[in-house]
């Protein structure tokens, strides 16, 4: 006789089914308040390997199961494990749902459902456990897999699906892909007189490749039915190899899969040992009753959930850093004294000295040994640190501490194994070594570089860069290459999270070449994420208008980087980061008294809504943008009030959409204060004539 395990809170509907044969189901994941369709054993009847186990388990040597391709829902170790019980766990803030099933020849496994109170949104990751004799050597295990997506209300899954694909480049990021899942070639054809509606051999992935967890993609979805206006949101929390998947079943059913990484995909394989267990990286999944949107604000409430707890996001400093479209990598103390008085000037509460301060010249290649340049500061960086101080704000340094540079002397006397090496050498990314985490005298050392910046010169805050990626991993002791990238992860959270033990109010900004490793392994230890490199302060909006669709706003450091002493310049620069985190740079230099002081004017106003930033949730009115659309919109819903940000990049008016309007009971420009535009708020549309062409405006909404 089946049984179910049935959860309803946080307006969800979660039902798990337990068959007679001991394999586990998710047959049921939806918000509460829609139909529950009723779904059975009886296809199971004249097929005796027609399920969907709960975690997908391919080990080697043992079979695939039916007509695959290269899909990761069909193998037949799922079926091995069988339910042995479950039980329910208080944890803070919410349950953790243990599910434990077990093999005949020693594989245990936990299928873990983590829930958060009031959040649409579970935290999902799967453990093995090798009790038996033999070696077991793993190819794939799912973090999540759900095999009913669009499997409520009356339509097939493709008739009504549409998936949005997180497309993430170097200065592009977050730049979102809507598609009709028919257009990914999912939705099956009849093949041979055989008429196979919604099944293909096919299917539709993305992929995280190498240690760039978001090179090319962001490790996240979301797919949308458009009968029963269900949204389903998700990410994978690593910042390594991943791999997304939509396939579908024979039955015609639509399932999406998150994992680590893959024997298939990425090379990767674990041999498990007798005695020996593996975790899964996490995986989040959620769904809301509405759009893509509303999707996103979920998405928030969870990731404020699960990252650690620090001062950072809670008080959202305002952050000065040399860098962009600034000193560019150059500092000298001269310089950097000059720019520190304009910082405090605008009321910043950080400055971050960027990179370029350990070598007297071509830098690049010379990283490792995180000691300054006698000829860039001959009083010693202390000097630049403490004259910062002097000005009331709080000193931050650039590192890029998992690299050594090729011509670094340290980097020559050291043993290959303090590196990623493949092939008997070691790997070299644009003139860098990459260190291996793994080794515990590399974390000694780079623990030792941090405490000695601490001591010596009072730093409190870091910017960790990683602008080189370790391709497909080492083959220096390690069952693979992949495997090697996952246990250097493993090992380097473990090191931040020491470093906040040791320093609990230190800031530590997540950097890789802006946000080519945006992600929630990163996220939930560090506090705040560069979102890109560009210098472009237009294209630079269009990342702005959707970023926080990856990121929770206050995590979001957004360039407000001036270089033009004009006054809509400025307004556009600055609206850009108002509602994110604003990192603040630029050619401060040039900017006339006027233009200072109405940076100044967006600094002190972003100081009175920070608190309201780092509890509001994002909206998207326009839809996510795109890098051709001549207007923008982004904005953030408080309990009481609502910020909207305007861009025109390539017009001087705006129609915008507002689900709340008749909610409203005042609309006004708060930056800038003088607002030299024309607006009204009439039929839900919010109509903006801007002064010219190119700009940009922040709107507040009180609520009645």
């Amino acid at each position: 006789m089946a049984r179910e395990i049935r959860i309803e809170e946080n307006g969800l509907r979660v039902r798990f089914l337990i068959c007679e044969n001991g394999i586990v189901e998710l047959q049921d994941f939806s918000p509460a308040d829609v139909p529950e369709k009723v779904r059975g054993e009886e296809r199971k009847k004249n097929d005796p390997e027609n399920y969907h186990p709960v975690m997908e388990v391919q080990i080697t040597g043992k079979t695939t199961r039916g007509m695959h391709g290269y899909k990761h829902n069909l193998s037949s170790a799922s079926l091995d494990l069988r339910y042995v019980d479950h039980h329910m766990e208080d944890r803070e803030g919410g349950k953790e749902l243990v599910i434990s099933m077990e093999t005949g020849y020693g594989l245990k496994g936990n299928y873990h459902m983590r829930f958060f109170d009031g959040i649409p949104v579970v935290q999902t990751w799967g453990c093995l456990e090798n009790q038996g004799s033999e070696d077991l050597g793993l190819e794939y295990v799912s973090s999540f897999i759900y095999q009913q997506i669009s499997g409520n209300g009356e339509k097939p899954y493709y008739e009504k699906t549409e998936i949005y694909i997180p497309r993430n480049s170097w200065s592009c990021e977050a730049q979102w892909e809507k598609k009709d899942i028919r257009d990914t070639n999912l939705s099956g054809m009849p093949v041979d007189g055989f008429n196979t509606p919604g099944f293909g051999l096919n299917r539709f992935c993305y992929t995280g490749r190498g240690s760039w967890s978001s090179c090319e993609y962001l490790p996240m979805g979301f797919t949308c039915d458009g009968e029963t206006g269900e949204t389903y949101g998700f990410q994978i929390e690593h910042s390594g190899q991943w791999h997304i998947e939509y396939g579908s079943d024979l039955e015609g059913k639509l399932y999406l899969a998150l994992s680590g990484p893959t024997e298939t995909e990425h090379g990767w394989w674990k041999n498990l040992k007798p005695g020996e267990g593996f975790s899964t990286v996490p995986a989040a999944f959620g769904v809301v009753q509405g759009d893509a949107s509303q999707a996103a604000g979920a998405l928030t409430r969870y990731r404020r959930a699960v990252r650690r707890k620090n001062e950072d996001d809670e008080k959202l400093y305002v952050v000065f850093n040399d860098y962009m479209n600034c000193l560019m990598g150059d500092p000298t103390e001269e310089r950097e004294k000059a720019i520190i008085d304009k910082a405090a000037e605008m009321g910043c509460e950080y400055y971050c000295l960027d990179c370029g301060w350990y070598d007297k010249g071509y830098w690049w290649d010379r990283v490792g040994e995180w000691r300054e340049s006698q000829e860039r500061f001959p009083n010693g960086l202390k000097a630049v640190c403490d004259y910062a101080k002097s000005k009331g704000m709080k000193m931050g340094l650039w590192l890029e501490i998992e690299v050594m540079g090729t011509a670094c002397e340290l980097a020559g006397k050291l043993p290959d194994d303090w590196f990623i090496c493949r092939h008997g050498k070691r790997h070299v990314d644009n003139k860098r070594y990459l260190l291996d985490f793994r080794n515990p005298e590399v974390r000694k050392y780079c623990m030792d570089t941090v405490d000695r910046l601490i001591r010596d010169y009072g730093v409190e805050y870091f910017k960790v860069d990683y602008n080189v990626t370790m391709g497909y991993g080492s083959d220096l002791n390690a069952d693979s290459c992949a495997e090697a990238i996952r246990e250097h992860y493993i090992y380097l959270y473990q090191w931040y999270e020491e470093i906040f033990r040791k320093y609990p109010d230190l800031v530590i900004e997540n950097c890789g070449s802006g946000g080519q490793r945006m992600d929630y392994g990163m996220l939930k230890i560090l506090s705040l994420q560069s979102t890109s490199d560009q210098t472009d302060y237009i294209y630079n909006s269009y990342i702005a208008s959707n970023v926080a669709s990856a990121v929770t706003p206050e995590q979001a450091g957004m360039w407000v980087y001036p270089y033009e002493d004009d006054r809509e310049h400025i307004i556009y620069n600055m609206v850009n980061g108002l509602l994110l985190r604003p990192y603040v740079s630029g050619m401060v230099w040039k900017m006339s008294r006027e233009n200072l002081e109405l940076m100044r004017e967006g600094i002190d106003l972003y100081k009175q809504i920070r608190g309201e930033i780092k509890e509001a949730e994002p909206f998207f009115p326009l839809g996510f943008a795109n890098v051709k659309d001549p207007v923008l919109a982004y904005g953030l819903k408080g309990e009481h009030n609502i910020y909207l940000a305007v861009f025109t990049p390539h017009a001087e008016k705006a129609e915008i959409p507002l689900d709340f309007a008749d909610n409203v009971e005042s609309v006004h420009v708060i930056y800038p204060k003088e607002e030299n535009c024309r607006y009204s708020l009439e039929n839900g549309m919010l109509k903006v004539d801007m002064p010219r062409k190119t700009c940009g405006r922040l709107f507040k909404f009180v609520l009645k």
